[in-house]
């Protein structure tokens, strides 16, 4: 549905704030629609985050610091999510070596469970998820073009 219609807006706008508005709106319906799919797993967006973050590093841990500045959600309070998923037995917090003041954050047999979990599920299924009407070549220039829309 075009972005007019979902605003019921009827006067026209310019193509930057089209675009930008279209974002925004676009941002917000996949995070409901993230929502959905992650709440029968107990987790929320940023947790998932977090789990597909340690699971990229695994069998590495990464400190809190080091998981935070890969999130989608830089502002996400990343010590409290972490302590959520610990107590869940989806992540393992293991002292440093080196320092002991820091802590290494690694994925649980569990969390790598529930990923494989999430993964059999339209969150991440190509011919039903979200953008499943673009092509690949569309998907991409559709990346692309949000790149250059950030610089």
């Amino acid at each position: 549905m075009k972005l007019e219609a979902e605003l019921k807006s009827t006067k026209p706008m310019p193509p930057r704030q089209r675009a930008t508005l279209n974002i925004l709106f676009t941002a917000s319906w996949l995070e409901c629609h993230q929502a959905r799919v992650l709440r029968p797993y107990g987790i929320t967006h940023p947790q998932y985050n977090i789990l597909r973050i340690l699971n990229g590093s695994f069998p590495n841990g990464l400190s809190v610091l080091d998981i935070k500045s890969r999130m989608l959600d830089r502002s996400s309070n990343v010590s409290r999510l972490v302590e959520k998923l610990r107590l869940s037995g989806f992540v393992e917090r293991v002292p440093h070596s080196g320092d002991r003041r820091m802590v290494v954050v690694t994925i649980s047999a569990t969390g790598k469970q529930l990923l494989t979990d999430i993964d059999k599920t339209q969150f991440t299924d190509h011919e039903a998820g979200p953008g499943h009407k673009l092509s690949e070549s569309e998907a991409a220039t559709l990346a692309e073009l949000l790149d250059k829309f950030r610089d």
